[in-house]
């Protein structure tokens, strides 16, 4: 009598594990890789705000500097108000000057912004000197137009209580544009109104 043997053969993987598997890790490789690609957007982009930041310091450092040369001396009273001297004080305007310049140069916006240190025959603003080294800060610039002379300070008067006033209640207005760079190529605007007493 014979027997019949049926080997036992197990039945036939499909590889499902493996498959779900794979995918996992493709998806976890995924995720990964636009973790990567996230970090290093807003690596530029907090990299760039710096930039800016800078800019923007230089340009309220330009500001200051010019609001404090104003208030030394009598430099509210410079020649250079009355009128333009290049090679002398590029930086300062007189009354309504800028606006009678032809296009580009009549906006801080679209001017080439240049002292005396890149061109006296062109130059038409001034670099800060470096407190530090004192050498000019090409990315801090500035220039100071004035814009009134003269004005009564508001609310002020000369004769108090029917009695005149020795105190002075003149002022001249300047309108000072500052211009900051940085390292990558932004720049920034501001602009300040300065009012300097006259008498």
């Amino acid at each position: 009598m014979h027997r019949a043997f049926s080997a036992g053969f197990p039945a036939r993987q499909k590889g499902a594990t493996l498959v779900i598997a794979l995918l996992i890790l493709v998806l976890i490789m995924m995720i990964g890789i636009t973790a990567v690609s996230t970090s290093n957007t807003q690596f530029k982009l907090a990299g760039n705000l710096q930039f800016e930041d800078s800019a923007l310091n230089n340009a309220e450092t330009a500001v200051t500097a010019a609001e404090a040369w104003l208030a030394t001396g009598t430099n509210y009273a410079s020649a250079g108000f009355t009128a333009y001297d290049r090679p002398t004080s590029p930086q300062l305007l007189p009354i309504g000057y800028l606006a009678g310049l032809a296009s580009p140069d009549n906006s801080p916006l679209t001017m080439t912004w240049r002292d005396s240190t890149d061109d006296v025959n062109t130059a038409n603003s001034i670099s800060v000197n470096d407190p530090i080294g004192g050498a000019r800060n090409t990315s801090q610039r500035y220039y100071i137009e004035l814009m009134s002379t003269g004005n009564r300070l508001q609310g002020s008067s000369q004769v108090v209580g029917g009695r005149t006033s020795s105190g002075c209640n003149q002022v001249n207005t300047y309108l000072i544009t500052g211009r900051g760079a940085s390292a990558r190529g932004a720049v920034k605007f501001v602009q300040s109104y300065y009012s300097v007493l006259s008498c």
